[in-house]
């Protein structure tokens, strides 16, 4: 009986993997049509900001991004902040806008890193984020 109870939690602890990486796959192969990263203020790269935000969007059926809301925040309103501005500007292929997409949203991952010649204040600034 053990065993049998062994070998379900097994084959549960399977299924759950198998579908956070299904969800996370869904995430990564995305076609975006428009993707543009916001600029970053300059009282960002003055205080050396960093962080990664993850945020669920919401799609229209033509790609648009109808609504950007934290799921988790950076811990920076203003990361924060740009965070939701920026990915309001996106748009996905609306051959890849899924039901859920426009009922549920999705969720995303966004870093914000600033390179080692921000921290030292040399020119020429190079700060950005990334989505993972």
């Amino acid at each position: 009986m053990s065993q049998q109870c062994h070998v379900s939690k097994q084959a549960a602890y399977t299924a759950v993997v198998a579908a956070l990486l299904l969800f996370a796959a869904s995430s990564v192969q995305a076609q975006w049509v428009a993707k543009p990263a916001p600029a970053l203020p300059r009282s960002v790269l003055d205080q050396g900001e960093s962080g990664s935000v993850v945020l669920n969007l919401m799609f229209a059926r033509d790609g648009h991004v109808t609504d950007a809301q934290i799921v988790r925040s950076s811990g920076n309103n203003g990361l924060d902040r740009l965070a939701v501005e920026g990915a309001m500007n996106w748009r996905l292929d609306p051959s890849a806008v899924s039901y859920s997409d426009q009922s549920a949203g999705r969720r995303h991952l966004i870093k914000f890193f600033q390179d080692a010649q921000v921290s030292r204040r040399v020119e020429p600034f190079k700060a950005f984020w990334k989505e993972l």
